[in-house]
Formats: structure tokens, C-alpha cells, sequence
């Protein structure tokens, strides 16, 4: 066979139109499938491993948020926490102080009730054994005045005996 003239602008460039209309058909026949078979499924893979990729950033930039914010809860309820300890630590002690303050003023009161019953206890013993002794010393005053007024009417010792007696209470 042999090569036909092509006339015409194709001609001078060296191109068969028949073989380039077929070279066209194929090329456009091999970019379609490759586009529908090819391209858009790695186009669909693409943007899913995209949207992938970003959700993860949004995630881990949300997780790291939720961190920060966790840590700053954290360190507000620690200082509440201390804080409350602190009260419950400063309200113990005032508690602690006032029950001491209250025991020392009951123990204080104990005392001097104990204090005065013994006062009262001495007073009434030092009058008990004033009267004894009185009647002690009465009785001695008897027996010497008898012995002094030996030769006295029973009278007269009778009225020296009870003067005797009501000077020692007077004194």
C-alpha cells in the first residue's frame, strides 16, 4: 500500500487523517474509562481520606480543648478542695480552743465550789470543835470555881459559875 498524499495543512505536517481520527478515538476511549474507572474512585478515596484526615485534626484539637479544660476544672476543684480543708482545719481549732476555754471555766468553777465547801466544812468544823471546847472550859471553869469557891454559899457559886460561863461565850 502505499502511502496516500494528504493535501492540505495535515499533509504538510506529516499526519494521516484517518490514522489520527482513530488514534483520537482510542485516546478519547482510554481517558474515559481511565476517568470513570480510575480518576473518580481516587478521587472518592481522596476526599474521603481528606475528610478523614480533618475530622481527625477537629478531634484531636476538640481532645486537646477538652484536656486543657479538664486540667483547669481540676486545678479549681483541688483549690476549692483545699480551701474547704482549710475552713474545716481553722473551724476544728476554733472549736478546739473553745471547748478548752469552756472545760477551764467548769474546771475553774469546780474549784472554787470545792474551795468554798471546804471553807464552809472548816468553818463548821472549827465551830463544832469551838463549842466542844467551850463546854470543855466550861466545865474545867466549874471545877476550879467549885474549888475556889469551896467555902462559898451553893449560891453564890452558882452565879460565879454561870457569869464565868456567859464571859467565855461573849469572848
Amino acid at each position: 500500500m502505499e502511502p496516500t498524499a494528504t493535501t492540505g495543512l495535515l499533509g504538510t505536517l506529516g499526519i494521516n487523517a484517518g490514522s489520527f481520527i482513530a488514534q483520537l478515538f482510542n485516546f478519547t476511549l482510554v481517558v474515559l474509562v481511565m476517568w470513570y474507572f480510575v480518576y473518580r474512585p481516587l478521587v472518592k478515596m481522596m476526599d474521603k481520606r481528606t475528610k478523614e484526615i480533618t475530622d481527625g485534626l477537629e478531634n484531636a484539637k476538640r481532645a486537646e480543648q477538652a484536656l486543657l479544660s479538664a486540667s483547669k476544672e481540676k486545678e479549681d476543684v483541688l483549690q476549692q478542695a483545699r480551701a474547704e480543708a482549710h475552713q474545716i482545719v481553722e473551724k476544728a481549732r476554733a472549736d478546739a480552743e473553745s471547748v478548752r476555754k469552756e472545760k477551764l471555766a467548769q474546771a475553774r468553777t469546780e474549784i472554787e465550789k470545792i474551795a468554798t465547801e471546804a471553807k464552809m466544812s472548816l468553818r463548821a468544823e472549827r465551830e463544832h470543835a469551838f463549842d466542844a471546847l467551850k463546854g470543855d472550859i466550861g466545865r474545867l471553869v466549874a471545877m476550879a470555881t467549885q474549888k475556889v469557891a469551896v467555902g462559898m454559899p451553893e449560891k453564890g457559886q452558882h452565879e460565879l459559875i454561870e457569869q464565868a460561863v456567859k464571859d467565855l461565850e461573849h469572848a
